[in-house]
């Protein structure tokens, strides 16, 4: 698996601006099992993004974000894409919708493995 942690809420809230739409979307793999992506942490920036004061016009999450005809299949509203998944998965959305600005919400660390109690190892880092 890839294994990615989060950017700084900072970070992302920098990226981008009030006046503009911005649209959600979370990495249902790798990224929800690092517990940077997913459901949870796409509802979790979706209310730290609106208490701010940003207008979000969707969330969604892909099953894996990486995957072309999985993010292919869907259309998002927004003038920002805010990404919670790795770097492929982010290259994947900017390829699939170069009329928007892509931001990514998640650092690529490297590769890693995941044990029975829940732990992510590091196997390799990027």
């Amino acid at each position: 698996m890839i294994v990615t942690n989060s950017k700084p809420y900072g970070v992302i809230r920098g990226s981008l601006r009030k006046w503009k739409k911005i649209g959600l979307i979370a990495c249902n793999s790798c990224a929800r099992v690092c517990e940077t992506g997913g459901q949870k942490k796409l509802e979790e920036l979706e209310e730290r993004l609106k208490k701010d004061g940003f207008t979000v016009v969707g969330a969604d999450v892909v099953p894996l974000t990486c995957n072309i005809t999985a993010v292919k299949r869907r259309s998002y509203d927004g003038d920002y894409l805010v990404v919670l998944a790795c770097d492929s998965g982010v290259f994947t959305v900017q390829s699939l919708f170069p009329n928007k600005v892509v931001v990514p919400a998640l650092n690529t660390i490297g590769l890693g493995a995941k044990d029975s109690q829940g732990n992510i190892f590091l196997m390799k880092k990027f």
